[in-house]
């Protein structure tokens, strides 16, 4: 199997399962919602950032720096390396882990009363603190799994974790949810903390197993300047992530501050804070499914290919993953902005949600675009520039949030996400360009794209004009789909080699007689 075809075909293994499982996450996002209130998932929500933040410190860059010095190690065909790497990281992640779970934990009361402002998320928090060290784990192997690129075993394991946190958080809210709202957050992470713990011990199984499949009898290297190198990946990623982090989480908190000003109170602003980050963003990321499923494979493959000088190479998938990218983000955006109020009122049964979604349906071109860029740049190294561009990022989110939300309430903040986005990926496409030098056709995957998916959207109005409800909404996005790929074929954007070429990816099998008969000749 080619590198490439190879690639492709973990590539669609991560579409499928991830398809399956944002579906259920959207559809079980939509049951807490209507369970909990837009008041809950604000508060959920913002509970959750400090988490992120927590999170961030007990992985601390691990995942990436697996990532790479396993794939160069294979690469190089230094197999010895890739089990002494894994020793290293998992003492990396029992520190990381272990400190985040501790300071989480004891510092529970000051952050939820003093920085969030609210005494209701301190039960939560605390609970939390028991998922670092299994987070930072999980994150060991499955970096080891991106870079041995069966990433089955990752999609396996994100199913395996997401029936586990579903079952256990629905039971957890019939049993707690009409206590108050503290219960009901109680529930939401008790479930996500338990179903952290049985991921670990899904995947660290599945190593086990794979490692007497593919490293049995590859000794453990001496792995000379192993330390270094994990190091050098790790800490400056870890550095920005703390700051990119704690900018973020600094910007949640300030959202439900500066809408309180507009929106007539706490619970007020805590509602809408829910209906834009606990409902439509989730449905915006929702096609990232398959858009990350590519890109987070773009790291290993850009870190081989860079390690072996095959500029050639990385320059062709540099110009594929950016061109199929704005196909795909371009029709996304078409489809979330088409069908915005229906999914608003079909999921959440809420239209503020449905209007949420359609102003931030165009910024998903940007966040799909960029979420490529970033992987390529980190797959090449410039993992320190991302999260510098990243941190900037970040502090220009936190002013326009402190102009634009007491002035526009919660629409301000559509417009804090444009400008940070459109901010974001200039810098970070002016840098891979300078890099390697990719080029593109602006009206083959640009132009012709977005009139594909502005004739798309009205032909699938014009054709199902009647048909309502959930049945209609189905039928208008597949109709969406249908007409978009075929005037993008019509107007050039998609060509014939370039269906030629994804068919070539996968070859039919000889029927079962024509073999025989050939290995009898």
């Amino acid at each position: 199997m080619s590198a490439f075809r190879r690639y492709v075909k973990n590539a669609l293994i991560l579409v499928g399962t991830g398809l399956l499982g944002r579906s259920i996450s959207l559809l079980f996002n939509a049951y807490v919602s209507r369970k909990v209130g837009a008041e809950g998932m604000g508060l959920f929500t913002l509970i959750m950032s400090v988490y992120g933040f927590a999170v961030t410190f007990a992985t601390s860059g691990i995942n990436l720096a697996v990532t790479r010095l396993c794939a160069e190690a294979i690469g190089a065909g230094r197999r010895e390396d890739v089990r002494a790497t894994l020793r290293r990281a998992v003492v990396y992640a029992l520190l990381f882990g272990g400190i985040a779970s501790l300071f989480l934990f004891a510092f529970a009361v000051p952050i939820g009363t003093g920085l969030l402002g609210d005494a209701r998320t301190i039960p939560s928090l605390r609970l939390l603190a028991c998922s670092m060290v299994p987070i930072a784990l999980s994150s060991v192997f499955s970096g080891y799994f991106n870079a041995v690129r069966r990433v089955g075993r990752n999609a396996a394991t994100q199913l395996f974790e997401q029936a586990v946190r579903i079952l256990l958080t629905v039971y957890g809210l019939l049993a707690l949810a009409p206590a108050g709202l503290t219960y009901a957050c109680l529930a939401l992470v008790g479930g996500s903390t338990l179903a952290e713990f049985c991921s670990f011990f899904f995947l660290f199984l599945q190593y086990l197993l794979d490692r007497h499949r593919h490293l049995c009898g590859v000794p453990v290297g001496r792995g000379e300047g192993l330390t270094r190198r994990m190091l050098h990946v790790s800490l400056p990623v870890a550095a920005s992530a703390y700051v990119r982090s704690g900018l973020v989480t600094v910007e949640h908190i300030l959202i439900p501050l500066c809408l309180a000003a507009v929106a007539g109170g706490r619970s007020e602003a805590l509602a809408s804070y829910g209906i834009l980050h606990g409902m439509a963003l989730p449905l915006l990321l929702f096609p990232t499914a398959i858009s990350s499923a590519f890109s987070g494979l773009l790291v290993p493959e850009m870190a081989e290919s860079h390690a072996r000088n095959e500029t050639a190479r990385i320059r062709y998938m540099a110009e594929r993953a950016i061109g199929y990218t704005l196909f795909f983000s371009i029709l996304s955006a078409g489809v979330l902005r088409a069908c915005s109020g229906e999914l608003g009122l079909s999921l959440y049964g809420s239209a503020e949600a449905g209007e949420f979604i359609r102003l931030l349906a165009p910024v998903a071109i940007i966040m799909y675009l960029d979420t490529t860029v970033d992987a390529m740049l980190k797959g090449l190294g410039y993992q320190v520039f991302s999260m510098g561009v990243n941190i900037a990022d970040s502090l220009l989110s936190i002013l326009l949030v402190c102009l634009l939300l007491p002035r526009y309430g919660a629409v301000g903040y559509v417009y804090v996400i444009l400008l940070a986005e459109l901010f974001n990926f200039s810098l970070s496409i002016t840098r891979l360009h300078s890099a390697i030098g990719f080029r593109f056709s602006i009206y083959r995957y640009a132009a012709a794209p977005l009139l594909s998916v502005v004739g798309a959207t009205s032909l699938a109005r014009l054709l199902l004009p009647r048909v309502a409800g959930t049945l209609g909404l189905v039928l208008h996005i597949v109709a969406t789909i249908v007409l978009y790929l075929v005037l993008l074929m019509l107007l050039g954007g998609l060509p014939k080699s370039d269906l030629l070429w994804l068919r070539s990816l996968f070859p039919h099998k000889k029927r079962h007689h024509e073999t025989t008969a050939t290995v009898k000749n």
